[in-house]
């Protein structure tokens, strides 16, 4: 070995540890003997230091220096596989500005924990302001999500912000894509001279550390742990595949991928160092309870990598174990979507997702088709990354061992994942199993562990079942005549509506009752249905009317015409299908009590000796009917733009006419306990007896005294609501004076004399008829209701919705538009969509002080406030 050559040293941030210093002093070595021996001009060698820090040798022109750095993203950054010290700054707010001019940054208004992160949690420290314009977050789509570009741009830059929303996912993966939103771009010598800019976040050496001895040489699966430095979005959302966050059974994240391919699963990329102890003992002592919220869900902060697009590169970490497929669901992929940005809706823990598609069957008639997925994902050691564990016994096993694996990584450096994820299977050898190589290979063999196929670092269950099908079937050929069932149309710029005609099924109409479309709200599976059924029925009568109604409420519905059950879409929060006919008719009835008339005192007719004495008990009927003519509903379901999870229902009802008419009757029942009365005078009242053969003392002359001496009882099938017994308490066998009542009317001297006799009393309680009749000319009504995360399952407002919700879109290229969003992760809840309340802002639920309530704004980051 030749002797380094003089170098400059450059550390950041504190120096060395006895260990780094060492390291670095035999990269100098090795570096100034590689560079002679190879006899090159000039050298670049990068080393990972036990610490985790980075160390970058370079000798060119004359010139020798080594960079110790601790990886945060730079232009000297080379990707090892090996776990960093780099911690992305967390900006977490809303955006207030996506759409810029040139030179323009994107607006954020930022939450105050932001800020105090933004000034390094120091309280003598000036904070940045609330409301800030960055060029950090000027971030063009990624070339995957190119449609989201506009046509024509004018003068403005459409970032990544305008629509590429959190809420396009479901689940944890909306969660992870709102944190991640939050990093900006990474290369932070490109930005603006400005502390804001180019903001780090720095931990205090004490921590660091702790963080560099935690994460040291550990080999990461499948991921570099690094933000993406241009900052774009990575992850898929799309039906033909999509990614999701699911939890292992020892709570640790999990990224799936879900495509025709099958289920894979891989760990959900961190950033090494935020997973340290120190570090979120560092958030801890600072109380960043944004920071705290990430850690707490995912156990670090997410770097926003996915699966590589690459085939080749999927397929090398597939062999290394890490890829890890989960299940199939060729079945699901082999039929179409509904619409192209519907990935699969998945619970909070990811352990079981939903999605819809279609197909025709044989004869060209639509089918719907619902599928359910169930996963049991296991736990990986560490979440999969791997420290060094060789142990070889003696001084020439070692060195063996090593001059091997030196020339195996030589070929290893690229920093490709198919050298990462053979490195990777190395470090998952045995130290037999390198020694085994060792002793059969002289080259550098990377080609055998790019080949070696191992198991996969954890076993996962799971599968892909088909939980519903049903027929879509619609009468009309026009593609535009049923336009109620709406999905996010991909670009962004509306809802269209999907096409149910059949245009080659000529068969009978079918009866249709299929889930078309679901989601997870608050972890419980909401589904739309469609409906249809086409069987119209002549309906009976409806009627709680008695023969005898006196006190009480009753009501008969009658119908002129044949009835069919109406509505085409029902949900499992809300369900307004109805039977209804042409014209229906409905009576009410409501009797009420009104007590007992005045007694009847009924004097003998002439030349007749008995009277009688009665009652009755009065009530009155109020009836009203209503006619309706014409009666229909209609609704419709709506998945707006920005939201997987989120379900509109409009629903509106109509009259062509409609009558109303009141009268109320008043009516009497005799108590079925009456009385006779007598009195004798030899001219006027003399032929006939009571039953009791006319009692009285003293005896009756000239027509008085007049008694009352005979109960007599007559009940009828319906005379109990009058039946109060002895209500005169006539003694048994004995009489009454009535006298004073009918001596007036009975008495020879009485000047009152009657052929038939007279009736004394016998009032009626006081009562008014009343009637009256109104004719309605043709009316409507509606509501709008909404299902989804920080809703619930609510009617938003009580208005007519707009009548596109029930037409085709687009027409003419213009789409109906309706959106929704909602804060993802963190503890405010908030959600609105586009529709206005009285005061002309979004319907909400919840609250954050970041909000509007004017625009669908795009969260960043953790919302706490």
């Amino acid at each position: 070995m030749h002797a380094p050559r003089p170098y400059g040293r450059f550390a950041e941030q504190a120096e060395l540890s006895p260990e780094d210093a060492a390291a670095v002093e035999r990269l100098a070595r090795t570096a100034t003997n590689f560079k002679q021996l190879s006899a090159l001009d000039s050298l670049k060698r990068v080393a990972a230091l036990p610490s985790g820090r980075q160390a970058v040798a370079i000798d060119m022109g004359g010139v020798f220096r080594i960079l110790v750095l601790e990886r945060h993203e730079n232009p000297e950054h080379e990707v090892t596989g090996l776990a960093e010290t780099n911690v992305p700054m967390l900006f977490s707010g809303a955006i207030t500005r996506a759409q810029v001019l040139e030179g323009e940054g994107v607006g954020i208004k930022l939450t105050e924990q932001t800020r105090r992160r933004l000034a390094g949690y120091r309280d003598d420290e000036e904070l940045p302001p609330k409301d800030v314009a960055l060029q950090r977050f000027r971030i063009d789509y990624h070339d995957r999500f190119a449609y989201f570009r506009p046509e024509y741009s004018g003068i403005y830059t459409f970032t990544q912000y305008v629509k590429q929303r959190p809420t396009w996912y479901s689940g944890a993966m909306a969660e992870v894509a709102q944190v991640v939103g939050g990093y900006g771009r990474q290369v932070l010598a490109d930005l603006p001279d400005d502390p804001v800019e180019r903001a780090r976040m720095r931990v205090p050496e004490r921590f660091m550390r702790e963080i560099r001895r935690e994460v040291a040489g550990l080999r990461l699966p499948g991921y570099t742990g690094f933000p993406d430095r241009e900052g774009q979005f990575q992850y898929r959302y799309q039906h033909g595949e999509g990614n999701a966050v699911s939890f292992g059974t020892d709570g640790r994240p999990w990224l799936l991928r879900i495509s025709t391919r099958g289920v894979f699963a891989m760990p959900l990329p961190l950033v090494p160092a935020t997973t340290a102890a120190a570090f979120r003992a560092y958030v801890e002592e600072v109380g960043d309870a944004e920071l705290l919220k990430v850690l707490d869900r995912f156990g670090g902060l997410p770097s926003g990598e996915t699966f590589p697009d690459d085939e080749q590169d999927f397929e090398a970490w597939r062999r290394a174990g890490v890829f890890i497929k989960v299940c199939d669901c060729a079945d699901f992929y082999t039929r179409q979507a509904f619409y192209a940005a519907g990935g699969w809706s998945l619970n909070s823990r990811g352990s079981e997702g939903f999605n819809t598609c279609w197909d025709r069957d044989d004869a060209g008639l639509l089918h719907a088709h619902a599928y359910k997925m169930k996963l049991r994902l296991g736990a990986a050691a560490n979440g999969g990354r791997l420290k060094a564990s060789w142990q070889f016994d003696g001084e020439d096993e070692a060195a063996r061992a090593h001059g091997y694996l030196d020339r195996v990584f030589e070929q290893l450096r690229d920093g490709s994942h198919r050298s990462r994820a053979a490195a990777y299977k190395i470090r998952r050898a045995t130290a037999a199993q390198i020694l085994a190589r060792a002793s059969v290979s002289n080259g550098p063999d990377h080609d055998y562990w790019d080949a070696l196929e191992l198991e996969p670092i954890a076993v996962h269950q799971g599968n892909v079942a088909r939980v519903g099908t049903g027929p879509m079937y619609w009468p009309g050929k026009n593609p535009k005549s049923m336009g109620r069932l709406k999905f996010p149309e991909l670009r962004g710029l509306g809802c269209e509506s999907f096409v149910m005609v059949s245009e080659d099924y000529a068969g009978p109409a079918v009866r249709c009752d299929t889930i078309v479309f679901g989601c997870y709200v608050d972890d419980e599976l909401q589904v739309v249905k469609y409906f249809y059924d086409e069987r119209k029925v002549q309906e009976k009568v409806q009627s709680t009317f008695e023969k005898f109604m006196i006190v009480g409420q009753w009501e008969k519905t009658e119908t002129t015409g044949l009835s069919g059950l109406m509505g085409y879409f029902y949900t499992s929060a809300f369900d307004d299908r109805q039977v209804a006919p042409p014209v229906s008719t409905t009576t009410h009835i409501t009797g009420i009590d009104m007590g007992y008339g005045q007694p009847a005192f009924a004097t003998p007719p002439l030349l007749y000796c008995v009277g009688s004495l009665s009652r009755a008990r009065y009530y009155y009927h109020r009836t009203t009917v209503k006619s309706t003519s014409g009666f229909g509903i209609d609704v419709a379901a709506c998945v707006p733009v920005f939201e997987r999870d989120c379900i509109l229902y409009p629903y509106t009802e109509s009259t062509s006419g409609r009558a109303e008419s009141e009268k109320t009757e008043q009516f009497a029942m005799a108590d079925p306990t009456s009385y006779q009365l007598w009195c004798y005078d030899n001219i006027f009242h003399y032929m006939g007896q009571t039953d009791n053969h006319n009692k009285g003392d003293p005896p009756s002359k000239d027509g008085v005294p007049v008694y009352v001496d005979t109960l007599v009882y007559s009940p009828t099938e319906v005379s109990d609501y009058a039946d109060s017994g002895n209500w005169f308490n006539l003694p048994p066998g004995g009489f009454l004076d009535v006298t004073a009542v009918c001596g007036p009317y009975t008495s020879r001297t009485s000047s009152t004399h009657h052929a038939n006799g007279v009736v004394i009393g016998g009032e009626a309680p006081g009562f008014e008829p009343f009637s009256s009749e109104k004719l309605f000319p043709a009316e409507q009504s509606g509501r709008l209701s909404v299902s989804m995360k920080g809703a619930g399952s609510v009617v938003a407002h009580k208005d007519i919705p707009h009548s596109w919700y029930f037409g085709f879109s687009p027409e003419e290229q213009t789409y109906f538009y309706r959106d929704a969003v909602h804060v993802a992760i963190g503890d405010s809840s908030y959600a609105s969509i586009y529709e206005q309340d009285q005061n002309g802002l979004r319907r909400r639920w919840g609250y954050t002080a970041l909000a509007d309530n004017r625009s669908a704004h795009h969260f960043i980051g953790v919302i706490n406030e």
